[in-house]
């Protein structure tokens, strides 16, 4: 496309915590590509250092943002804030990722492209024909499974529903859609997909490949998982599509998310309820 992507284009918003080595092998080739798509990390206070790198990277670029919190707020909390900020700053395009290199920041012209040709929503999709998960074992195991097991019980048209790799185009999802779900963990993601999915948005999903972490260590605690399931019970019991209310949208517009007097921007733009 090669389009200026600053303030009306696309905003990539990644998630942080003790990402340092990691960091620079994604905001390169995210820079580097011809979308010229502005990065939004929001970093928990990495003790490996993550956000002071990125202050200092964004210093030299304006194309990154940093925005700084105080603690660990979880993956869920850390996506609504960069929803929030992609709102407030008038992007036309939201797109998140993981910081792990686990997704390839080459596929984000894909994303791009379908929100372009018609779609409101992408979802990347290990599941889906040409996608591909590096996982194996158990932990490959419940990917898939736990998945089936989403797309049967919710009677959804999805394959894929706990991917973080997503775009969408934020003049077609509600204000308050997404930045009111409450979970703070790996739950958000199902949530944010069954909320999509049941507004009668145009989605369509983009097969990935799911690679394997090169460094660090996994960040999903154990406890995540019995989270999860009990948001699945959740949205097989309550089916009825989410109403943003007013307050909803209100809190989609307030502040940057983080708590008050911990966040702060690295450059000068763009300065719940039940699921």
């Amino acid at each position: 496309m090669g389009e200026e992507c600053q303030g009306a284009g696309t905003l990539v918003v990644l998630a942080t915590y003790n990402e340092r080595e990691n960091i620079d092998r994604l905001l390169d080739p995210i820079l580097a590509l011809p979308n010229r798509c502005d990065i939004l990390v929001v970093d928990d206070n990495s003790p490996d250092g993550t956000g002071a790198h990125v202050q200092t990277r964004a210093a030299a670029e304006p194309r990154i943002k940093l925005v700084s919190r105080a603690g660990r707020g979880g993956v869920g909390s850390a996506h609504r804030e960069g929803w929030r900020f992609a709102r407030r700053a008038g992007y036309a395009r939201i797109l998140t990722m993981d910081a792990d290199l686990s997704h390839d920041p080459l596929d984000i012209p894909r994303f791009v492209a379908a929100l372009d040709t018609g779609a409101d929503v992408a979802l990347g999709s290990r599941f889906v024909a040409g996608g591909k998960l590096d996982y194996t074992g158990w932990r490959g195991f419940l990917s898939r499974k736990g998945n089936r097991l989403a797309r049967k019980a919710l009677g959804l048209p999805l394959a894929e529903y706990t991917t973080s790799f997503r775009a969408a185009r934020l003049d077609r999802v509600p204000v308050g859609l997404i930045e009111s779900i409450p979970n703070d963990g790996y739950s958000f993601f199902m949530t944010a997909a069954v909320r999509l999915v049941r507004q009668g948005l145009r989605i369509t999903e983009i097969p990935i490949h799911f690679h394997e972490r090169h460094t660090g260590i996994s960040k999903m605690p154990r406890l995540e998982i019995l989270r999860g399931m009990a948001n699945l019970l959740y949205h097989i019991v309550h089916r009825r599509p989410f109403a943003p209310s007013a307050a909803d949208a209100r809190v989609a517009g307030d502040g940057a998310g983080a708590t008050p007097g911990t966040a702060r921007t690295a450059s000068s733009r763009g300065s719940g309820r039940t699921a």
